[in-house]
């Protein structure tokens, strides 16, 4: 998935939930269950263009943690 797609995917989402783009970026990752496999893949793509650990905040324990 090109990295356009991916935003257009995240953006779609946001207005099916009535959110922004960064509620719902933070909402894949700490709750995946609740989206279908195309916004897993989108959030995937749009995190590892920003982030060049993209396993970074993947555990969400040491997040809350802290």
């Amino acid at each position: 998935m090109k990295y356009s797609t991916a935003v257009k995917v995240i953006e779609k989402e946001a207005e099916f939930l009535g959110k922004d783009f960064d509620e719902v970026m933070f909402l894949v990752c700490d709750n995946p269950g609740m989206f279908p496999q195309r916004a897993l893949d989108a959030y995937e793509v749009i995190y590892a263009e920003h982030d060049p650990d993209p396993g970074a905040f993947s555990d969400r324990e040491a997040f809350y943690q802290s």
